[in-house]
């Protein structure tokens, strides 16, 4: 187990370093675009994802094309789209001061006892690969809400509200640390 993590964790640095930015004319991107970069690679899946974008009152936030929101929101949309029945739902608002990005699917949510542990490294109750499905130790989501956080977003799990089903993520920035993100660089011992 842990030589497959941290194969995992070898495979998620690499495309990381993929996603990097390549320079003008690419280098910055507005919230529609980079929810359509995440979005695409699942489009063909048997779960159907649902974009909406509310149109706000001010212009359409302006990001730089930084890899780790492309990895985390990616490894969010993933992780949704595995646990889905039928319909993941992809939201997105904004207004001067903060950007949202709210991603949501119909599978069973999340389990009472892990919602406020969520996020921790070694948490998962994703199947185990001797039942057909992949295995892990949640590592992807913590990479992916520290990678975010970094950024100056604040990632929250919950579920939906009784009668629906489905677990809700929401990344929320404020307008101008989305707009300037930048990975905070971890302190050095």
């Amino acid at each position: 187990t842990l030589r497959e993590q941290s194969q995992r964790c070898r495979d998620i640095l690499a495309k990381i370093a993929q996603l990097s930015s390549s320079g003008a004319p690419f280098d910055r991107m507005p919230l529609s675009t980079l929810i359509e970069e995440v979005v695409a690679p699942h489009r063909d899946f048997d779960v159907a994802i649902k974009v909406r974008i509310a149109v706000a009152g001010s212009s359409e936030p302006v990001g730089a094309r930084n890899p780790a929101i492309l990895y985390g929101v990616g490894n969010i949309l993933e992780n949704a789209v595995d646990f889905a029945r039928q319909a993941v739902e992809v939201n997105a608002w904004w207004n001067n001061d903060t950007v949202e990005i709210v991603i949501s699917d119909d599978g069973p949510g999340i389990a009472p006892d892990m919602l406020k542990r969520i996020g921790e490294p070694y948490l998962s109750r994703r199947p185990g690969a001797d039942d057909g499905g992949r295995s892990g130790l949640g590592l992807g989501i913590f990479i992916a809400r520290t990678l975010l956080e970094r950024t100056g977003a604040r990632v929250s799990f919950t579920n939906r509200t009784f009668p629906d089903h489905g677990a809700v993520v929401a990344i929320t920035w404020p307008r101008h640390r989305f707009e300037t993100a930048e990975i905070e660089e971890a302190p050095t011992a």
